[in-house]
């Protein structure tokens, strides 16, 4: 589904309208029409068009001619925080969190068993605050992160899984996985067969080399899992958890 309906170029503020029917994006070279669209809440990108004026925006397009729809759509989402949708698979869709998914996401972590071997979330108003920078840091900054996993005939939320740079990852072009199903989705293949699109996208969309995972060592069904996607246990880490490594 595409958000975005128009794309307008504002040279002036003084061509600048008051308001725009939803779905605009504003393509501008002035500072001063950044600066009021941001103010406003108006979707908004800076052409620099190869000069060096250095423009301040969340988005600078340095080439226009190169710029094609689907870059103009992640811009536009990103400015209105509606989550990209990432891939399909045969019975799920992933995609970003929103927050308002955090009740759904609340819902998935109370389910028997969820957090055995895996952090709760923190209490609602902290969870929600970290999720508002996530959305706005880690998204914005890496294109990637933990997506929601929704089956795709239900529209229920039955995980979570995705790849994150953290301080875990030793190497240049690494990431790390992770991943959670739904308890009472547990022995039905969902994880390999969602985990299996991300080690792909890790590959040929965010041109990753290698990635980790960490597990507890009793948790069989994830070790599992990890050697059937073509992990390697690497050692076992200082805190006891299993470190998976994988190149791609």
């Amino acid at each position: 589904m595409n958000y975005l309906k128009n794309v307008v170029k504002v040279h002036n503020i003084k061509e600048l309208q008051p308001d725009y029917e939803e779905g605009t994006l504003v393509l501008s070279d002035s500072q001063a029409v950044i600066d009021e669209c941001k103010r406003k809440g108006q979707p908004v990108a800076a052409l620099e068009n190869g000069c060096a004026s250095q423009l301040k925006c969340d988005y600078v397009l340095i080439d226009e001619d190169e710029v094609d729809d689907y870059v103009l759509e992640r811009i536009y989402r990103r400015c209105m925080d509606i989550p990209w949708d990432i891939a399909e698979t045969r019975r799920t869709l992933i995609r970003e969190f929103a927050i308002a998914d955090l009740d759904d996401l609340f819902a998935l972590y109370a389910k028997p068993k969820m957090t055995e071997y895996m952090e709760p979330l923190f209490s609602y108003e902290k969870e929600k605050e970290y999720e508002v920078n996530y959305i706005q840091y880690i998204y914005k900054l890496y294109d990637f992160g933990m997506w929601l996993i929704y089956d795709k005939i239900t529209g229920e939320l039955i995980g979570r899984a995705g790849i994150e740079v953290r301080e875990t990852c030793q190497d240049a072009g690494q990431a790390e996985l992770g991943f959670c199903i739904a308890s009472d989705r547990w022995g039905q293949g969902l994880a390999y067969e969602v985990c299996s699109e991300i080690v792909g996208l890790a590959k040929h969309e965010y041109g990753l080399n290698s990635l980790i995972a960490r597990c507890d060592p009793d948790n069989v069904a994830s070790r599992g899992l990890l050697e059937k996607l073509g992990f390697t246990l690497l050692y076992m880490q200082e805190d006891g958890d299993c470190r998976y490594v994988m190149k791609i």
